[in-house]
């Protein structure tokens, strides 16, 4: 997985996940709003942006140790990167369990995503599963994602279709493009939900939008084929090759051969597509 980048609005977590990466993959999250409304906090902020790790630790420590769950989740965040500390993912946990408790969705997240993979504390799909639901019924995108899985997978619950859609399609609402992209799949299927094509479509587009690039090749299929979208070879070919740029060989190959088969103005056309494109925003706290 790769490590998100830092935020003005808080840092990242950057634990790295060992088994289960089907199941979570693209679970870690980006910090979401916090306003600084002490500026002991911003003061911190402005010596982390400035690779002054330390002092943005001795900033942060009393902040912390009176409750603040910015600083409190932050300095876990320190220790789990080894910024200005020795790592210690133990350090880590210790500060996320504190912020958790006091209600931050982040740290909710990260101890739940700890206890799946064993990093840190013994592995323990119950407990993921208790802090899931926490940073989930707090409207973390991610954690509503990674719940409906755990529901698929049957880690630490009873597997349940019903559940598992239940927290998917809160996550896709909100514009998590994984989520969208699942939900794709699930309607293209038939699981969990009637097989609709033009509803595959519509959540493929909605993550092939954000950049989603396996999204964005199940989608020029469909425009390529006219599944649950009018057909548009011109589309088509925009969508494959924006697929293709992101590194996806099946799109690669698909584009190639749509190629072949249009004129010298549709590929043109759709080239001049593709380099214009702009991916939408994503989802606040995805």
């Amino acid at each position: 997985m790769s490590m998100p980048k830092i935020t003005r609005r808080g840092l990242p977590q950057s634990l790295r996940r060992r088994g289960l990466a089907a199941l979570m993959a693209g679970a870690l999250c980006l910090a979401v709003a916090a306003p600084p409304a002490l500026a002991d906090f911003e003061t911190g902020w402005e010596a982390y942006q400035h690779g002054e790790f330390l002092r943005a630790y001795n900033e942060w420590l009393p902040l912390a140790e009176e409750g603040d769950t910015r600083a409190q989740f932050n300095i876990g965040v320190m220790y789990d990167e080894g910024k200005g500390l020795a790592q210690d993912r133990s350090k880590a946990i210790e500060w996320w369990t504190r912020a958790a408790e006091n209600g931050d969705a982040l740290a909710q997240h990260n101890l739940a995503l700890a206890y799946l993979a064993g990093t840190g504390v013994s592995q323990d799909h119950d407990m993921a599963v208790k802090w899931l639901e926490r940073a989930a019924e707090n409207d973390l995108v991610r954690s509503q994602y990674a719940l409906g899985r755990m529901y698929d997978y049957g880690f630490g619950v009873d597997k349940d279709e019903a559940e598992a859609m239940k927290w998917i399609v809160k996550a896709a609402e909100q514009g998590f493009d994984k989520a969208q992209y699942n939900l794709g799949k699930r309607y293209r299927d038939g699981a969990g939900v009637p097989q609709d094509k033009t509803e595959a479509a519509k959540w493929f587009k909605a993550a092939a939008e954000q950049g989603h690039v396996r999204a964005q090749h199940r989608l020029g299929v469909r425009y390529l084929n006219g599944d649950g979208v009018e057909k548009d070879p011109v589309a088509a070919l925009m969508w494959l090759t924006l697929s293709a740029r992101g590194g996806d060989e099946g799109a690669a190959k698909e584009r190639d051969a749509l190629m072949s088969q249009l004129t010298s103005d549709e590929r043109s056309r759709a080239e001049s597509m593709a380099d214009e494109w702009r991916p939408t925003q994503k989802s606040a706290n995805g």
